[in-house]
């Protein structure tokens, strides 16, 4: 069976991502944030083309610019007929027409354009500073996290196999930054990272969010005992033994028992009922342990008394059938 046309571009919007990623976590790589934001602004633009070409039965008019021909009468032609390049081919619409088309969500807007913000300068005068390349890997951090999201709702597709991370390629202190001066900064870059703050001010991070404008990274080293650190046992065996404890991993996987998921649903969605609507909408989504699994009082063994708790991926199921406040 032939491939979609959509199924096509979704291997290139992949291929551009993964290929951003690849450039930006190379050890010596001079122009590392400048190509990473082209190429993965490039994955978004044919992602975009991709949602509208699926939501449109593949019909290639959807992404082509209208050409506004007349006849002689001066009235325009109700024939389709499709802008064409220098070379005689047609011209699809460019990244902000697919977003405005696709009716994106404001955050996620705001994000790929300041990726496209820093994509347009670098073609113009490099930037290459530690506050510069700083922004880049916060900005480009939740990009990716946004990217894998959208790419998952939009077509249900698996990209665990891909390991979309961006790995910092130094660690930042605290007291780098607060050192820093923009003052020392040519005036193109000035301008391009008050610009970048002024957004993530006006958009806070937080984690909660669908999608970010930027997302602070902190590196810390945590004891083996710690709640949250990986935690290291020692056996007879002269190998060190690293374990997982089962119920942490549980617990970070499905943090909300039912109150937590009620009391979630009241504070997300407007018009959230307690009713049989939610009930049957929660017992169809229960069935993927995706969304929510249960956890017995002997965790080991799966036995004694259990309790069913949800992961909050279960709110993107969720947000089909209720108002977003």
């Amino acid at each position: 069976m032939a491939r979609q046309r959509f199924q096509i571009l979704l291997d290139k919007s992949i291929a551009a991502a993964i290929s951003a990623i690849e450039v930006y976590n190379k050890p010596d790589f001079k122009y590392r944030e400048e190509t990473f934001s082209i190429l993965m602004i490039n994955a978004w633009e044919i992602l975009f083309k991709a949602k509208i070409l699926k939501d449109n039965k593949n019909k290639l008019r959807s992404i082509y610019i209208p050409n506004k021909i007349k006849n002689k009468k001066g009235e325009p032609l109700k024939r389709f007929f499709p802008k064409e390049n220098r070379c005689g081919n047609p011209m699809t619409i460019e990244i902000f027409g697919a977003m405005e088309k696709l009716k994106l969500e404001k955050i996620l807007s705001e994000n790929i354009a300041l990726l496209i913000e820093i994509r347009d300068n670098a073609i113009h005068f490099i930037n290459k500073e530690l506050f510069f390349e700083k922004k880049v890997l916060e900005i480009g951090t939740a990009n990716l996290r946004s990217y894998v999201r959208i790419f998952n709702d939009w077509f249900d597709y698996d990209l665990s196999r891909y390991n979309f991370y961006l790995m910092p390629i130094s660690f930042f202190h605290s007291f780098e930054m607060e050192s820093f001066s923009m003052n020392k900064l040519s005036k193109q870059t000035q301008n391009l990272l008050r610009y970048i703050v002024s957004k993530e001010i006006e958009y806070p991070s937080n984690e909660e969010n669908d999608h970010n404008i930027s997302l602070k990274l902190v590196t810390k080293f945590e004891k083996g005992s710690s709640d949250e650190g990986l935690k290291i046992n020692y056996s007879e065996n002269p190998d060190l033994t690293i374990a997982i404890d089962a119920v942490d991993k549980f617990a970070k996987k499905y943090p909300l028992d039912y109150e937590g998921l009620v009391k979630k649903m009241e504070d997300r969605y407007s018009d959230f009922v307690r009713n049989d609507k939610f009930y049957i909408l929660k017992k169809e989504f229960e069935k993927d342990k995706k969304y929510s699994d249960i956890r017995y009082l002997n965790f080991i063994k799966k036995k004694g008394t259990k309790q069913k708790f949800y992961s909050t991926e279960i709110f993107k199921k969720f947000d089909g059938h209720y108002n977003k406040r």
